[in-house]
């Protein structure tokens, strides 16, 4: 077979969504190499994209469907297609003949971020509407927040960065979680605009930047009010955009007014002349873009932390500008045909909060949860409360989990289907990092026996006599991109290489029209308790992105042999955890073991945790985090978990700390710009 370049792009949980041309040689992907026509990506990828085919070829991917044919604890053994698909349809028709489909939950994350995955629901709705989740595990604290100012999360693209004069990196770590992001960030930068991380640890992007500004965990809300009474006391808010495009000022600014500047200085834990300076750059240095980060989702006041980061910009007269702006995210759904979904085809829905899925599927009732199907997610590695995320399905008779390889999820499953990687389907990518299309086009065959997720639906489909699944991938990618076509962006041109989107701005709101319900940014005008105290639980728990894999998805080799915290060295010393020492961590929902490693860049009273890593090797953060939600959004409130650190032993591992540390301040040298 004759060696190969196929263009297809990164469909994975992550914002740059890398443009890829792969080269295959006798069916096998032998080389991976940046798109160099990708307005975003230029060319290069992150080192996850670069070891993608290590996934697609490890020895622990799943290559036949399996079945538990001696319950929960016995082994798994392999199975047909066909035996595996009438097996779950046998289930499906006899709980929707006795309970209606409302017994079936279908739990789906963002594995993928192929358009196609959207009829994955499209499959239950079909069927008369399964239970499913509601809430995030990522956003949706940022989401309604700035649903509630501006009437929808809208980002600027990465490249009005080049307008900027002031950017602030506002709990974002572009080094680890936004590779792309670095150039325009190194060039903006080289032409004389001032960066500046905002984040209660030293990350490693501190290395692309002019200052760090070191708040208290969780009191962004705090500095950015602080902020907002300089800006107001001095004169330097926009008075024309607050008196034409802002509602709600009044009460914003007796919240602002309702603490003296040295006040709100010492609720965010920032020296006063810190914040007064940042307050005087960010209203002076026009246009000033903030670059909101994930790690901001996490707390039970989430929304409200975005609300008053946004009202900052509003009064400085940033938004809708170029160069400006508050950007978190894209909304991906709006470039989609709204009917795809199918919803108007369910008799029935029900919803359960994603962040409490333990406890929905111990307490649901009329009915009860009686199957889960999950594909695109792994729940009790991720969720919070993984124990009791374990124990609900411990409860549940019957659950089915697609993917590449067998999670801890899959250890409290009862079949598995093999799925393909993006290497395998056809497809599209909407970023929600950036405005270019992507096109998915198969790289090589799937491997073994592995289907994608719309084969298996489509099977399942015409075992259950559902009608309205049919369709080839490109066929469904025309409709799904039908609004894209109608813009004059076909398929097939999206197929053939990247492609910029024609209904997304470069620069949202710059007409100044906002889809609220006054048709101006509204201002947030009270700010709820933001301490949390736990007796017993004097330590905050953080939860972090690892530059080598992305959340659970790791592959055997890069897995640590144990995982490690980081602390600041005098937290560590306050516990009695010595640098390289073994420390069991404790939190109200459970306990995990790890390795200590001292770190000055970690804030006080912070415990630093790497997610992702897996419970069946030792790892799995979130056995430790407390199920509880933001005020808004129903994001999982991760960050309000508090622990305590109990030494068990004194295991030195400087050697592994010292190749860490070294690997963090090279990173910045890699990135080109």
């Amino acid at each position: 077979m004759p060696r190969a370049e196929v263009y297809t792009s990164c469909t994975l949980d992550c914002p740059d969504g890398c443009g890829i041309l792969a080269t295959v040689e006798d069916g096998r992907v032998t080389a991976l190499a940046g798109h160099p026509d990708h307005a975003f990506t230029r060319g290069f990828l992150c080192a996850k994209t670069y070891r993608y085919p290590a996934r697609v070829y490890a020895d622990d991917r799943q290559l036949h469907p399996l079945i538990r044919r001696e319950g929960r604890t016995g082994p798994w053994s392999r199975a047909t297609w066909d035996e595996a698909l009438d097996l779950i349809a046998a289930r499906i028709r006899a709980l929707v003949a006795r309970d209606g489909p409302l017994a079936i939950l279908h739990y789906q994350r963002t594995g993928s971020w192929g358009a196609t995955k959207l009829l994955n629901r499209r499959f239950w709705n079909l069927l008369g509407g399964a239970t499913s989740t509601r809430g995030s595990l990522c956003s949706g604290a940022a989401r309604a927040g700035q649903a509630m100012d501006f009437g929808t999360r809208l980002g600027h693209d990465p490249a009005d960065l080049a307008n900027s004069r002031i950017i602030l990196l506002w709990g974002r770590n572009p080094l680890v979680t936004n590779l792309h992001l670095v150039p325009p960030i190194k060039a903006a930068r080289a032409a004389g605009a001032r960066v500046v991380l905002v984040d209660p640890v030293r990350s490693e992007s501190a290395t692309l930047c002019d200052a760090h500004v070191q708040p208290a965990v969780a009191r962004d809300a705090e500095l950015a009010l602080g902020m907002a009474r300089v800006i107001l006391e001095e004169g330097l808010e926009d008075r024309a955009f607050v008196t034409d495009h802002v509602a709600g000022f009044e009460d914003y600014r007796a919240l602002v007014f309702s603490r003296s500047v040295a006040g709100w200085a010492a609720a965010a834990g920032v020296a006063i002349g810190t914040l007064r300076a940042l307050a005087r750059d960010y209203a002076t240095l026009k246009p000033a873009s903030i670059q909101l980060g994930w790690g901001l989702n996490k707390y039970r006041h989430s929304a409200e932390i975005f609300r008053c980061i946004d009202a900052l910009a509003a009064i400085a007269g940033h938004v809708g500008r170029a160069g400006g702006g508050v950007t978190h995210g894209f909304d991906t759904r709006r470039h989609f045909a709204a009917d795809i979904e199918g919803f108007d085809t369910a008799a029935h829905r029900r919803t359960i909060p994603e962040p409490m899925l333990g406890r929905a599927l111990l307490e649901t009732r009329d009915p009860p949860i009686g199957m889960v199907m999950v594909n695109g997610g792994n729940p009790v590695n991720q969720s919070p409360n993984s124990d009791l995320v374990a124990r609900g399905l411990a409860a549940v008779g019957f659950t089915v989990v697609m993917d590449t390889v067998l999670t801890d999820t899959c250890d409290h499953a009862d079949v598995f289907l093999p799925s393909t990687t993006f290497f395998e389907e056809e497809d599209v990518l909407v970023s929600w990092g950036h405005n270019l299309i992507g096109g998915v086009n198969p790289v090589i065959a799937p491997p073994g026996e592995a289907r994608s997720d719309l084969r298996m639906y489509q099977d399942l489909a015409r075992r259950l006599g559902l009608a309205g699944m049919e369709g080839s991938p490109r066929d469904w990618l025309g409709r799904i991109l039908a609004p894209m076509e109608a813009a004059g962006l076909p398929v097939d041109r999206v197929m053939a290489g990247p492609q910029p989107c024609p209904t997304a701005p470069m620069v949202p709101f710059a007409d100044r029209r906002f889809p609220t319900a006054s048709g101006r940014v509204e201002l947030i005008g009270s700010l709820p308790e933001t301490t949390r105290a736990v007796p017993g639980f004097p330590l905050v728990l953080i939860t972090t992105f690892e530059k080598k894999w992305l959340l659970s998805q790791i592959a055997p080799d890069e897995h640590p042999d144990r995982p490690a915290v980081r602390v600041h060295p005098d937290t560590a010393a306050a516990c009695g955890a010595p640098d390289g020492g073994t420390v069991r961590i404790v939190s109200p929902a459970g306990a995990l073991a790890a390795v200590v490693r001292h770190d000055p860049r970690v804030g006080p009273g912070i415990v630093l945790a790497t997610v992702g890593t897996w419970i069946k090797r030792g790892g799995g953060v979130n056995r430790l985090t407390e199920d509880r939600m933001t005020n808004f959004g129903e994001m999982a409130a991760y960050g309000d978990t508090r622990v305590r650190l109990e030494p068990l032993a004194a295991a030195a591992d400087t050697a592994g700390r010292a190749a860490d540390d070294a690997a963090d301040d090279a990173v910045g040298a890699a990135a080109p710009g």
